[in-house]
């Protein structure tokens, strides 16, 4: 088995590892994206989205097919940022929106670098970079519609989400 090949595998073993020893079974302590259920749905679509593409990028990887993984790649690079309707970014909090830019960004240098270099081993160091932007983002927030008491709701469809740690 090539080494990059094996560096993948291993990489996702102790990823899973990792997520497994780090499951808190207690109460979700990540701050609250309160949004309405479309538009939680929209979010959870996109990550989705990130995930099937994420896969044929780690397929096309093993086959050092450079090409595939560069076109799954851009699929969810900056293009994919404006699936989201502007009225949903408005209600994110900018650490939020900052962090799902670097993951769009991030998609867009693979795709190029992928076409340009080459490189199996130099993808999948950017694929973990990306996997740890994910990671801190899945840290730090959840996708919620449930209201939050500390929030006053406001009437108009501009309403900004507020992220908030739940009361313990």
């Amino acid at each position: 088995m090539k080494p990059h090949i094996k560096a993948a595998w291993l990489g996702v073993a102790a990823s899973m590892a990792m997520a497994a020893a780090m499951a808190d079974v207690g109460k979700d302590e990540r701050l609250k994206l309160v949004v309405e259920p479309y538009e939680r749905h929209l979010v959870l679509l996109e990550m989705r989205n990130f995930l099937r593409v994420w896969q044929v990028m780690t397929d096309s990887l093993i086959k050092e097919d450079m090409q595939t993984l560069a076109d799954a790649a851009r699929s969810m690079g900056s293009g994919a940022a404006n699936e989201i309707p502007p009225e949903t970014v408005a209600k994110l909090p900018e650490t939020f929106k900052m962090l799902a830019g670097t993951v769009h960004t991030s998609f867009d240098m693979i795709a190029l670098d992928a076409e340009s270099l080459g490189d199996p081993g130099h993808t999948l160091r950017q694929m973990g970079v990306l996997l740890q932007t994910c990671n801190a983002c899945h840290g730090i927030y959840q996708v919620s519609t449930e209201t939050v008491p500390q929030l006053k709701q406001k009437s108009s469809a501009s309403a900004k989400a507020t992220a908030v740690k739940p009361a313990r």
